[in-house]
């Protein structure tokens, strides 16, 4: 009995969460039962440390004196992995970002102290989301925190210059990882740290200087349908030769690249693209053809009824070349239009030691979720134009796996 009473109790919270994660109006008449439920959690910590403060819920300025306590709580704390997610889910605002909460001075002057500077110094993950933060106070953390692996800004409306770089009197850094997305004023950023593993950009064309990463294998490049982020390509030619897996966020329509050296590590493609469902993917296949040891490809799509602008790539060069070591393709959001049959069915014909192929049907913003809002009619329609696809081009051997549930 009690055991049932637990269970009802655990999905009666997930529902509620559910809701919350679904109503942005309900998430703003909340706060101040977030805020509360957060005060009541840090009272009863009696902790000297801390690996881990996350904060993730639609806050803005007039939570100033609870945020501004929370990062003092969790600095003063020496806390390890620092997060602050203030996504604007209630305001129906375009583009996001410009009510983003920015940080008193207060804080800023705390971390500049001799005992703030002494606690951010075992900091290892700083991930900042709908937060205005400068160039100047990150520059403060990679100078001070020396342990720093991971640095995440995004929807930062206040970023506009951004060094990642060892200044004359602090130790090399160790940053592994840095993802900067969605910062609208940003126009300049520059990079030299020798153990970056992975750097993700996803924006507008910005001036983007990289030098001294030897380790860089992990890539991302991504923009919305105005930007150009096929730019990024030109300041990552010297480390292209040795990225394992390259990621690509951006529209169908602004899907162009620069003539490609040999990607000859590269072992896994992502694409997450969005488009018109007469858009044209095989511009792709230069990519793919200057991949001689891509092993995976994954292409995640986003498709719209129809292409309201002119089409940037409606032809390209397809050399119909063989593609020797994929064995691995998965595809998410698959719809059946021309954008993704025409692309899948290229793969398919010249890949031919492909192992396993799996095409879900579903729409990748439901992907995970516990709610569908999608019809069910177009999925099973996408489901019959995916199982032509597997009579008509996949040999025997071949592992097909068909998906059409957010499960």
């Amino acid at each position: 009995m009690e055991d049932d009473q637990g269970e009802e109790r655990s999905r009666d919270r997930i529902n509620a969460l559910c809701e919350l994660q679904r109503n942005g109006s309900l998430r703003k008449k909340k706060r101040s039962w977030y805020i509360g439920w957060v005060n009541h959690i840090l009272e009863l910590y009696k902790g000297s440390t801390l690996n881990e403060f996350r904060v993730c819920f639609d806050l803005d300025w007039t939570c100033r004196h609870d945020i501004d306590s929370w990062f003092h709580f969790a600095i003063s704390k020496r806390v390890r992995n620092l997060e602050l997610d203030f996504e604007e889910v209630a305001e129906k605002t375009w583009p996001p970002g410009l009510r983003s909460y920015s940080l008193t001075k207060g804080c800023y002057d705390y971390i500049r102290t001799p005992h703030g500077l002494s606690c951010i110094g075992l900091l290892t993950s700083l991930c900042l989301r709908f937060v205005k933060v400068s160039g100047e106070v990150l520059e403060h953390f990679l100078s001070h925190s020396p342990l720093l692996e991971k640095l995440v800004v995004e929807w930062s409306k206040n970023l506009v210059s951004l060094k990642v770089a060892k200044v004359a009197s602090s130790s090399p850094l160790r940053l592994r990882y840095l993802e900067i997305r969605s910062c609208l004023a940003l126009k300049n950023l520059e990079i030299s740290t020798p153990n970056l593993w992975s750097f993700r950009y996803y924006g507008q064309k910005v001036a983007l200087h990289i030098e001294n990463a030897p380790l860089l294998a992990n890539v991302l490049i991504g923009g919305n349908l105005d930007d150009q982020p096929g730019f990024a390509f030109c300041p990552l030619s010297s480390y292209l030769c040795q990225l394992h897996t390259l990621t690509l966020e951006m529209s169908a329509y602004n899907m162009t690249f620069p003539n490609f050296p040999q990607l000859a590590n590269l072992r896994h493609l992502v694409v997450s693209v969005y488009g018109g469902y007469d858009d044209n993917l095989l511009v792709l296949t230069s990519l793919i053809d200057a991949s001689p040891s891509l092993n995976k490809l994954s292409l995640e799509l986003k498709i719209w009824r129809s292409s309201t602008y002119n089409h940037a790539n409606s032809s390209c060069n397809v050399t119909g070349k063989p593609i020797p070591s994929l064995k691995v393709v998965e595809v998410v959001g698959f719809r059946g239009f021309k954008i993704d049959v025409d692309f899948v069915t290229y793969v398919l014909e010249h890949g031919k030691m492909i192992e396993k192929i799996t095409i879900n049907c579903c729409h990748p913003s439901w992907i995970g979720q516990i709610w569908e809002c999608e019809s069910i009619k177009e999925r099973d329609k996408a489901r019959k134009h995916a199982l032509q696809l597997k009579i008509g081009n996949l040999p025997q051997r071949l592992s097909f796996r068909l998906l059409s549930s957010v499960r």
